[in-house]
């Protein structure tokens, strides 16, 4: 009778250990194999790898890890790419089309000056500190590294001239004083450029330049001083108009680009504008004008 219990203790024991190195449990499965690796060896070598039907599971759980291995890989790349001191070939995808923003731009003002016939002997006398202002729209056609920009600037430029004595006088007098004259011209400005944006040079900072063309619209003209202003006085007590109705010019400028945040970025740069037409009208006297800005801007 106790051989007949003893035996069947032994067999019970016996199914239950079967059942259970067959359970496709994965957490019976990881239980089993950090408690002895002795007896899974033994178990493989008995019953076969595959005796538990844990291969496949354990195979589906590393292709799982190694998915999510490479995608955070891919994430962390991107991120040092677009926010660190990534060197990639290029940036992601935008995840705004249009940036729209603010700029501000104290400037440095200087024109030429070539006169013939009653203009002889002008030239300009110096710069000068004026200031345009205005929203912008970055268009991005490619990646997050080339935009079409644009935008509307309200824009006060400076135009001087220093004269002989004689100048808008019946009888020429070569003893009489120098005159000079200064013009504030007020243009609304429409640019057509293309901003190229480099590798990052910092965290979250990389720099930029821009090239293209200002369409530049005169909205008024307003001579400084018209007392002492030798040219508004000259020509019929300065109820004629000196200047043209508008300029077109070249725009060259470079700056850096700090985001601070996924929509929001400060911009601060140089630019030259060049001025292509002559804003003169006297018909023998030439001047065009010379721009240097300090870029000031906020996306948004």
């Amino acid at each position: 009778m106790k051989k007949v219990a003893g035996f069947g203790l032994i067999l019970v024991i016996m199914v239950a250990g079967s059942a259970w190195s067959q359970s496709t449990s994965p957490a019976l499965y990881q239980m089993r194999t950090k408690e002895s690796s002795v007896t899974e060896k033994r178990f493989r070598k008995i019953l076969g790898d595959n005796y538990d039907g844990q291969d496949k599971n354990r195979k589906e759980y590393d292709d799982d890890r190694k998915r999510r291995r490479k995608k955070q890989q891919t994430t962390t790349d991107n991120q040092a790419e677009n926010n660190g001191y990534g060197s990639g070939p290029d940036y992601q995808w935008p995840s705004h089309l249009i940036e729209m923003g603010i700029r501000f731009a104290p400037s440095l003002d200087i024109n030429t000056a070539e006169g013939n016939g009653t203009y002889a002997g002008f030239r300009n006398n110096g710069a000068g500190v004026r200031m345009s202002v205005g929203p912008t729209l970055d268009y991005f056609f490619f990646k997050d590294r080339y935009a079409f920009s644009t935008g509307l600037f309200y824009t006060i430029k400076r135009s001087g001239f220093q004269m002989p004595g004689s100048f808008g006088q019946t009888v020429w007098n070569p003893g009489a004083p120098e005159k000079e004259s200064i013009y504030n011209l007020q243009y609304l400005q429409i640019p057509a450029t293309v901003k190229l944006f480099a590798n990052n040079i910092g965290p979250n900072m990389r720099l930029y330049i821009q090239t293209g063309g200002l369409l530049s619209i005169k909205l008024a003209e307003h001579a400084v001083e018209p007392a002492r202003n030798g040219l508004y006085m000259a020509e019929s007590g300065g109820t004629r108009r000196q200047y043209g109705f508008g300029d077109i010019e070249l725009l060259l400028g470079a700056g850096v680009q700090y985001k601070i945040n996924q929509n929001n970025a400060f911009n601060i740069g140089m630019s030259y504008q060049r001025g292509l037409v002559n804003v003169a009208r006297g018909s023998d006297l030439t001047s065009k004008n010379r721009v240097v800005s300090l870029d000031l801007g906020f996306k948004f």
